[in-house]
C-alpha cells in the first residue's frame, strides 16, 4: 500500500523561532584569522558536511518535507520488530538491549561499519562507583544540572537519567568485563565548589581499540555491538535513510537509499528507534539552531560528514517536534594545547579577558569570542607547583590529566611531558623571557608585558580585581622559563534535538507521542538546553548507552 501523502509544510511551532536566531549569526559571522592562532584542521567538508559559513535563510530548506518515496520506487521490503537508524554508541545500544530482550533487530547505518568516539562513560551511579565507596549526591548534582540548563529542559528526562544510568552502566560493566576490558573511575574530576564534578565518567581501558591508537570507549561500544550480533541484531551497511514510512498517524518502517541507488524499505512492528548523532554537520541547521558556535573554526564531530541532522529532519517531517530550549554544544578547548588549568589567559592582542578558574565549556565559549578564536594559557617555570596547588580546589578537564582513580595524585612529570610536547608540536611556545614569549606567539609585547605584570601584582595583592579569580588560583608569572599554550575551542557535537517523553517516543509539540517513533542520543533533545552541563563528565556517552538501554525496555512492552 503506498503510504499516506505527507503535508508539504511543518506547523511553524515544531521549530525554534528564527529571528532571534538570525540575530546571532550576524553577530557571529566577522571574519577571523589573525596571526599565530590559525584555525585547527576542522572535522567537517564542504557539502552536507560543510565547514564554509553560509547565510540564514528566511526559511530553512527542511521547513518543507520531501516527496514521500511510493511503493513502485521500493525493490525490497525487509520486516522486522524493530528498526534502528545509525549505529553508533546510541544505535547500538538499543539494537543490542532490544535484541537481548527477544526482538528482532534491523540497524540501518550510512557508513560502511559502526562507528564510536570518547574516552568513557558519564552516568550517575554504578556498581564501579559503589566499590569505591563514592557516591553522587542526586539532588545536588540534578539542581546543578537544572540550573546550567537555564530550566528550559524537561526535568523527568534529567530525573530519568539520574535513576537509571547506573544500571546502563552495570549492564555495559558487565559486557566489559566479560570481553576483558577495564572500566575504571577518573580522578580528575573538579573539586570545584563553584564548578563541581561528581566522580561518575567511566574510563574504558585496556581493550584493542585503545591499543591501536583509537578512542578508549570504543572497546565498550564494541563489545556491545558484539553482543547485539549473538543475540541476533541484524547490520545494514551503506544504507542511508531518507524518509519514515507512516500508514495513518504511525511509523511503520524507514525508507533507506543502498549504494547501487535502489530503495529498501524497513518496517518495523514494534518501532523505528532514530539514532542518528547530531547536525554538526549540516551548516544551515547550525547556523539556525546553535548560532553562537555556529562558525567555530575546529568541529571535531564524528563520522565526519554523517551528522548532518537527517533523523531531526525525518522526525520533524513525520509529526514530531524539536525541544525549545537553545541547542547547547558540547565546545571543549581541545582544538589547542590540552594543558590550560586556571592560569593566566591573554587574547591575541595580548590582554586579559576573564576569570580563567572555570569549566570548560565556559572557558571555550570565551576563547570564541576572542580574535582568531583562540587564546594562551601562560605560565612559568613554577607551573605544576602552582597547579598541584590549586587541584583540591579546581580541577576538571584541560586542567588535571586523564588519571584514573586508584593512580595518585596529578603527576607532575607527565603534565610537564604533555606541555613538551605541545611545545614541539606548534601547539605551545617556551621561551627565557616574556619579550620573547609574545614574539613567539604572535602578540603585541607592550600590552603582554603590561597585562602580566598587572596579573603578577594581582597575585602579591592575593586579589583579583578584575575579574574575581580566587586567591588560590593566583599564580604569578614570574620565573623563567615561561610558557604559553594555544587554548582554541572545538565543538565535539551540538546536544540539541527532537521532543521525546520519558519513554523514548518522539512527541509533537503539545507533548502528544507520534505512534512508533523513537529518538536516542543526540537527535533526541530536551535533555539540554542553553548549555551543555559537566558535573558528571562524559554524560553525552551515558544518556547515549542509558537511553539505549531504556528504549528496548520500551519497545519490548510496545
Amino acid at each position: 500500500m503506498e503510504e499516506d501523502r505527507q503535508e508539504k509544510t511543518i506547523d511553524r511551532r515544531f521549530f525554534l523561532q528564527g529571528a532571534g536566531a538570525a540575530a546571532l549569526v550576524t553577530a557571529m559571522t566577522s571574519t577571523f584569522g589573525l596571526a599565530g592562532c590559525a584555525p585547527a584542521k576542522s572535522g567537517t567538508s564542504d557539502g552536507n558536511g560543510g565547514s564554509s559559513a553560509s547565510s540564514p535563510k528566511s526559511e530553512p530548506s527542511w521547513f518543507t518535507s520531501p516527496e514521500p518515496i511510493i511503493d513502485s520506487e521500493i525493490s525490497e521490503t525487509i520486516e522486522t520488530d524493530v528498526v534502528v537508524v545509525g549505529a553508533g554508541m546510541a544505535g547500538i545500544s538499543a539494537a543490542c538491549s532490544s535484541a537481548e530482550r527477544g526482538l528482532s533487530v534491523s540497524v540501518i547505518e550510512r557508513g560502511d561499519t559502526w562507528s564510536g568516539r570518547g574516552f568513557g562513560m558519564g552516568v550517575a551511579d554504578s556498581k564501579i562507583v559503589r566499590a569505591a565507596g563514592l557516591s553522587i549526591d542526586r539532588a545536588k548534582a540534578q539542581k546543578y544540572w537544572i540550573h546550567c540548563c537555564g530550566s528550559r529542559v524537561n526535568e523527568s528526562l534529567v530525573s530519568l537519567f539520574f535513576n537509571r544510568s547506573g544500571e546502563a552502566m552495570d549492564w555495559v560493566i558487565d559486557k566489559c568485563e566479560k570481553g576483558g576490558v577495564s572500566v575504571l573511575l577518573w580522578d580528575g574530576y573538579s573539586r570545584d565548589p563553584e564548578f563541581p564534578d561528581e566522580p561518575g565518567y567511566h574510563v574504558v581501558f585496556g581493550g584493542p581499540e585503545q591499543s591501536a591508537g583509537r578512542d578508549w570507549s570504543r572497546d565498550a561500544t564494541k563489545l556491545i555491538y558484539e553482543d547485539s550480533l549473538a543475540a541476533g541484531a541484524q547490520y545494514y551497511y551503506e544504507n542511508t535513510v531518507e524518509q519514515l514510512r507512516k500508514e495513518g498517524e504511525r511509523v511503520v518502517g524507514a525508507i533507506a537509499k543502498t549504494a547501487d541507488g535502489s530503495y529498501v524499505l524497513y518496517k518495523a512492528t514494534k518501532g523505528v528507534v532514530l539514532a542518528t548523532g547530531d547536525i554538526s554537520g549540516d551548516q544551515e541547521m547550525l547556523d539556525y539552531y546553535a548560532p553562537e558556535v555556529a562558525h567555530c573554526n575546529s568541529k571535531l564531530y564524528t563520522p565526519i560528514g554523517f551528522n548532518s541532522g537527517d533523523g531531526h529532519k525525518m522526525g520533524l517531517w513525520a509529526g514530531g517536534a524539536m525541544q525549545e530550549g537553545h541547542f547547547p554544544p558540547m565546545l571543549h578547548p581541545q582544538a589547542g594545547a590540552y594543558q590550560q588549568s586556571a592560569f593566566l589567559s591573554v587574547n591575541q592582542n595580548g590582554e586579559r579577558f576573564f576569570n580563567e578558574a572555570t569549566w570548560v565549556n565556559g572557558k571555550s565559549l570565551s576563547y570564541l569570542r576572542q580574535p582568531g578564536q583562540c587564546a594562551y594559557s601562560i605560565f612559568d617555570k613554577n607551573w605544576t607547583d602552582d597547579n598541584l596547588a590549586g587541584l583540591p580546589f579546581g580541577g576538571g578537564m584541560f586542567w588535571d590529566t586523564f588519571r584514573v582513580m586508584g593512580s595518585g595524585q596529578w603527576d607532575a612529570t607527565s603534565g610537564q611531558a604533555g606541555v613538551d610536547g605541545a611545545v614541539e608540536s606548534g601547539m605551545g611556545f617556551k621561551a627565557d623571557s616574556l619579550e620573547e614569549l609574545a614574539v613567539a606567539c604572535g602578540i603585541p609585547e607592550d600590552t603582554f608585558l603590561s597585562t602580566v605584570k598587572h596579573y603578577n601584582e594581582l597575585c602579591a595583592a592575593g586579589v583579583d580585581t578584575d575579574f574575581g579569580k580566587d586567591k588560590v588560583f593566583l599564580a604569578p608569572v614570574v620565573e623563567p622559563p615561561f610558557y604559553a599554550m594555544k587554548a582554541m575551542p572545538a565543538i565535539l557535537t551540538i546536544v540539541g534535538g527532537l521532543k521525546v517523553d520519558t519513554n523514548l517516543n518522539v512527541t509533537d509539540a503539545d507533548g502528544k507521542a507520534v505512534e512508533g517513533l523513537f529518538a536516542v542520543g543526540n537527535v533526541s533533545g530536551d535533555f539540554y538546553a542553553v548549555d551543555y552541563p559537566i558535573n558528571i563528565p562524559g554524560n553525552s556517552q551515558g544518556r547515549c548507552i542509558t537511553w539505549g538501554y531504556l528504549v528496548g525496555e520500551t519497545l519490548e512492552k510496545a
